[in-house]
């Protein structure tokens, strides 16, 4: 039973975190990148590291992780972890605020999401980029 629980500790401490050193573009790509493995190494690792770089505003509309997991894997958000990144356009940084248009081939097409990060101005997240929202884009940016 130990060497289980010494497996679920290493893999909990090696997942990505917010924290200030990471940049508003980093935060999309590492969000994204977990989207695109979202099963791996364990079912729903990747949403469970989408969820740690939710924003407190973002946590508080989507609910806590239960229903975060249920909304991710409806339309229009299925498709992020269906499809496959293609084209990250121009970075816009507007003081605490930064969004970016993400392009994902999915099968018989391609689709656009906005991501919106926000620095953290306070708590144990302050400094930290974490994402406001995905938005689906209804035509290339």
């Amino acid at each position: 039973m130990s060497i289980i629980w010494w497996g679920l500790l290493t893999w909990f401490a090696a997942q990505p975190r917010p924290n200030p050193g990471l940049a508003p573009s980093e935060v999309i790509r590492t969000v994204v990148e977990a989207m695109q493995n979202r099963d791996k190494p364990s079912p729903n690792a990747g949403i469970f590291t989408v969820y740690q770089f939710a924003s407190p505003a973002n946590r508080a509309r989507t609910g806590p992780y239960g229903s975060f997991v249920q909304l991710v894997k409806l339309p229009p958000y299925d498709a992020l972890f269906a499809g496959r990144a293609e084209h990250y356009g121009s970075l816009a940084v507007a003081g605490d605020r930064a969004e970016q248009a993400v392009g994902f081939r999915i099968q018989g097409g391609a689709v656009w999401f906005r991501f919106i990060v926000s620095r953290q101005t306070g708590g144990r997240c302050a400094g930290c980029w974490m994402v406001d929202g995905v938005v689906p884009m209804p035509h290339e940016p």
